[in-house]
């Protein structure tokens, strides 16, 4: 088995890294958080739970989502709508009750997205922000590049950023086609200290400055 292709963060800065109920392994969401592992501004887990807030009220909207790598566009899709009012306890509901079956088309799940083609490997965001998209199938990206900003669109409870990396570059059969990666160097915070990690592989519960 050759080894987990080495790739730059999609996104910068302090990110917690969840591997939520219903995700496969090696699918990532990225919410942007402050010393406290906090996403929120504003507001507080509670009222998130209980009541409604605004997506501006976390530290994720409208965040900067980047190419981790050298390759081309192979899809992007923008214009599907962001849920701007979140309430967890409802979302959850509404998305168990009444959220789209796990089949094509993606937008449905992934709502406005980007796939790469980066060598042998095919990044995927998901549930960027409507009309932040900045690339086309076809265009040429170098790592570091734009590709729009984190958003809270298709089955999204709150922003952030949906990542995994795929052998093929169609994301169906849903999680059937991910692969292990590492990023170069980050930043872990454990035990209340910075340590500075190479060749990291992410994981759930992951505190990163990236």
């Amino acid at each position: 088995m050759s080894d987990p292709p080495v790739i730059q963060p999609p996104v910068r800065g302090e990110w917690a890294i969840m591997n939520p109920p219903g995700h496969a392994p090696l699918a990532y969401d990225f919410l942007a958080v402050q010393d406290s592992k906090c996403p929120y501004k504003g507001a507080t887990l509670l009222k998130h739970i209980l009541s409604t807030i605004h997506v501006e009220h976390t530290h994720a909207w409208g965040k900067p989502v980047y190419a981790t790598g050298d390759g081309t566009v192979v899809a992007a899709h923008d214009g599907v709508s962001d849920r701007l009012e979140i309430s967890m306890a409802k979302d959850l509901i509404r998305l168990l009750l009444f959220g789209p079956k796990q089949v094509p088309p993606f937008p449905n799940l992934g709502g406005n997205h980007v796939i790469l083609k980066c060598g042998d490997v095919y990044p995927l965001y998901a549930h960027l922000q409507r009309g932040s998209v900045l690339v086309r199938p076809g265009d040429a990206v170098h790592a570091g590049d734009p590709l729009g900003l984190v958003g809270n669109s298709g089955s999204s409870v709150q922003p952030h950023l949906h990542f995994q990396v795929m052998n093929a570059p169609d994301p169906f059969p849903l999680f059937r086609n991910l692969l292990p990666f590492v990023f170069g160097k980050v930043s872990s915070r454990r035990g209340g200290s910075w340590q500075t990690v190479a060749s990291h592989a992410p994981r759930n519960g992951d505190h990163l400055l990236l």
